[in-house]
């Protein structure tokens, strides 16, 4: 028994043995070797009878490759399914309708609202509106409005005739943000003019026409008195240093042409005198931006060109804070925003449903039909039972704690059962109550033990 084996390289031996003593007895015939004897006596086998199959060598710690392996799906729809029946564990117990009529229903879905034509309501139906929701995109309007405006947008006015009618031509949503409540409103001046939002929200998939539906909104906010040109408009100012050569090459430079380029208005102020902090006195040309709210990112690159172009350090040009990027289209909903907004209108369609069972059920136990428990009856009759259970055990506990205690009892009023009704044990049952039959140390109760008579 070495490393090596030779037994294959012996069966030509083996044979030629075999051979002979069959030759011996059999001297007037001898019986003819077998095809292979003179194959295996000039070419004899090696180790192994069978040759192995060629397989490439594999180096040590070398995964294999995953190229034949199929690629794990993933869809933006599992997460948003792991949270919702995350905290909704008992929708996966409702029976659901899995029957199509022509395998196409879902490109006959609108997810605008919760609720399908053919479609029960159920945890997929809270998904895919989620997921609609994610994907609406929303545009907004800043503006000041007087009291007199607030007020129209505070009635039910503005809720009845034109929120549907944004909808109804344009299939966008308006709404509005930073309201008073209609009591402030009679303490304002007439004079006051408090900050508002104008919300233009559409999905992009749905058909709509954004621009008439932008200039529709401008022109009613114009026949309510809002300047519109201050719509969405934000400035900022800065100081340049100055000298002969700045000042004639700001002169000799098309400004308007500068700022058109960055969607940003430039005016140029005359000289005046700058005292920064713990420094001397200098002169200084203010120069101010007007522009639009989703310009604000481009205010520092055109400081950057006014400084190359007028060959000057950056930090020459005098500037408060810069301005925080404002867009004024973004996405209107976030997954969490989706999600809140969606399970609401879930859980208002859910309690519809079960005021109308409830009420289907009373009409037909008038008219007199039967029904079995409920599922509220059926834990009730449980309760029941653990109570009874309870009940039990504590009378139980109490005799046990009689007789170790050696109580003024005879004998045979401890081996006599005890009787729960009794003044005395009601006493012992209202004094051990706080616990139950967890352990035979008992457990904190966690109440349903007082609401039974």
């Amino acid at each position: 028994m070495g490393r090596y084996n030779f037994a294959p390289q012996r069966v030509h031996q083996a044979a030629t043995r075999l051979l002979q003593v069959q030759g011996s007895r059999n001297a007037t015939s001898p019986q003819p070797p077998p095809p292979w004897y003179t194959v295996i006596g000039n070419l004899p086998p090696s180790e192994r009878l069978v040759r192995p199959p060629l397989q490439p060598a594999q180096r040590k710690g070398r995964k294999a490759s995953k190229l034949f392996q199929p690629v794990k799906l993933r869809y933006e729809e599992d997460q948003l399914r792991l949270d919702f029946f995350g905290d909704h564990p008992w929708e996966l117990a409702r029976p659901r309708q899995v029957l199509e009529h022509d395998g196409k229903d879902y490109q006959k879905f609108d997810w605008s609202q919760l609720e399908q034509p053919t479609k029960q309501v159920d945890g997929e139906s809270v998904v895919q509106r989620q997921a609609w929701l994610m994907c609406q995109v929303r545009h907004e309007l800043d503006f000041e409005a007087s009291p007199r405006l607030l007020e129209y947008l505070l009635s039910e006015a503005f809720e009845d005739e034109v929120v549907p009618l944004f909808m109804k031509d344009y299939r966008i949503e308006l709404s509005t943000s930073r309201l008073p409540l209609k009591e402030d409103l009679s303490k304002m001046a007439d004079d006051v003019r408090m900050p508002v939002q104008l919300y233009l929200t559409w999905h992009p998939k749905t058909p709509y026409n954004l621009k008439d539906a932008s200039k529709h909104s401008y022109r009613f906010l114009a026949e309510q008195g809002v300047d519109t040109s201050l719509i969405n408009k934000r400035s900022f100012k800065a100081n340049i240093r100055h000298s002969e050569s700045v000042a004639q090459t700001l002169r000799n430079t098309d400004l308007a042409a500068i700022g058109k380029t960055y969607n940003i208005d430039i005016a140029l102020g005359s000289q005046v005198a700058v005292k920064p902090f713990a420094e001397e006195a200098f002169d200084a040309l203010p120069i101010s931006f007007s522009y639009s709210r989703n310009a604000s990112a481009d205010v520092p690159a055109l400081l950057d060109h006014l400084a190359t172009l007028l060959k000057i350090n950056k930090s020459a040009i005098l500037s408060g804070d810069l301005p925080t990027p404002e867009p004024d289209t973004y996405p209107a909903y976030t997954k969490l925003g989706a999600y809140d907004k969606a399970r609401k209108e879930f859980y208002e369609i859910r309690h519809a449903q079960e005021i109308e069972r409830r009420v289907a059920r009373e009409e037909a136990l008038w008219t007199g039909a039967e029904f079995g428990p409920s599922p509220l009856d059926i834990g009730m009759k449980l309760e029941d039972q653990k109570y009874e259970e309870w009940r039990e055990w504590a009378a139980k506990e109490i005799l046990a704690i009689k007789q170790l205690n050696g109580s003024s009892a005879n004998a045979r009023d401890q081996d006599a059962p005890l009787d729960v009704e009794a003044d005395d044990v009601n006493a012992a049952l209202d004094e051990v109550e706080p616990s139950v039959p967890g352990s035979k140390r008992g457990q904190q109760a966690q109440g349903g033990a007082l609401v039974h008579p």
